[in-house]
């Protein structure tokens, strides 16, 4: 009896064992996604009525909608996403169309946020407090809930590090006025954001004096940030003005190019989203929203070589911790005037409006 008693727990023991092993293994590999924000997923409020309504359309002036939206299909299948990609002249022109004939299209918009601020005003969008803008600072989401920052579009100083070592290169603003980089520094001829970034951290009056005096260092222009980037590696140009995301990538592929982490401020540009003032489906565009600003939708952007706005998201790199960085972003209300914003900053550099 004794024996058989034994046998019988040496054979739960071992069940019980295999199946621990299993459960653990089970954990330890199943891919990250699965546990990913189940709090928000699992119990979505707005699932129900999504799956109702079975789609929702996406405007939205940049390329990577289209992969967050198939990523966001991946996990709600019940929801078809449309997305129109335009300029940000016809996103405009469309949603200004729409609400004067009352028949709106469009149940999420994302645009950049200056370009959105108009659109804002005419009351085209609608408050949406998601449970997810909790993980965005002050400055990236607004705090009544009319829209909330994807992602980052950063502008930094890059130099070629075989012309330029690290000791020697530029740690913030003013030294970009030292005699030593006249005629070496390339900048954008729409480069304006850099002015009203300053601005935003200076005052008015000293950031018209600074760019008074940076005008007078032979500014080499540009057009185009990828551009930019690439005269740099070549050696074209010791240092421009570039993307962050770009020049993060090119070092990835070994390329000669560092960026200066030290500016005070780094000015952002940030991509804005918000729900629609009208939208024909609420319940899949509030659903796709926070999906969006999500842990994972924000890995998406990641993966695409974007800064996520997310605050709690791992950086890309070290470098591009959030913490560590004098990050501005622009003030919505900055695109009140654009067009006036653009000529000044030309007009500063003797270039042609």
């Amino acid at each position: 009896m004794h024996c058989i008693f034994r046998r019988r727990m040496r054979s739960e023991a071992a069940i019980f064992g295999r199946g621990a092993l299993v459960l653990f293994f089970v954990y330890i590999f199943l891919p990250e996604t699965i546990f990913f924000s189940q709090s928000v997923f699992a119990s979505n409020p707005w699932e129900e009525g999504a799956r109702r309504e079975g789609k929702v359309v996406w405007y939205s002036t940049v390329t990577e909608a289209n992969d967050l939206a198939k990523h966001f299909q991946n996990r709600y299948p019940f929801v078809r996403v449309e997305v129109l990609r335009l300029s940000t002249e016809k996103f405009l022109n469309r949603v200004f169309a729409e609400a004067r004939s009352g028949n709106y299209g469009y149940d999420v918009i994302r645009a950049t946020g200056v370009d959105m601020y108009p659109a804002i005003k005419m009351g085209l969008l609608q408050s949406y407090d998601s449970p997810e803008r909790k993980a965005y600072g002050r400055g990236w989401k607004d705090e009544n809930g009319l829209w909330t920052s994807t992602d980052d579009r950063i502008t930094v100083l890059a130099y070629n590090t075989r012309l330029i070592s690290e000791l020697d290169a530029p740690k913030d603003w003013d030294d970009l006025l030292h005699p030593r980089w006249k005629g070496n520094i390339g900048m954008d001829p729409a480069d304006y954001e850099l002015y009203l970034g300053l601005e935003n951290r200076r005052g008015a009056e000293k950031a018209l004096a600074y760019f008074q005096r940076l005008a007078g260092q032979d500014i080499q222009f540009r057009k185009g940030h990828t551009l930019l980037s690439q005269l740099v590696v070549a050696g074209e140009m010791p240092m421009a003005f570039a993307y962050v995301h770009r020049v993060e990538f090119m070092k990835t592929q070994g390329a000669p190019i560092e960026w200066v982490s030290t500016m005070d401020p780094i000015i952002s540009s940030t991509g804005v989203i918000g729900l629609g003032a009208k939208p024909q489906h609420p319940n899949a565009a509030k659903l796709l929203i926070d999906y969006v600003l999500s842990s994972e939708g924000q890995q998406v952007l990641q993966r695409l070589q974007r800064i996520p706005s997310r605050s709690d998201l791992k950086p890309l790199t070290p470098k591009l911790d959030r913490r560590r960085l004098k990050l501005t972003p622009l003030r919505l209300e900055q695109g009140e005037n654009i067009k006036g914003h653009m000529d000044r900053f030309r007009s500063l550099f003797g270039l042609q409006k």
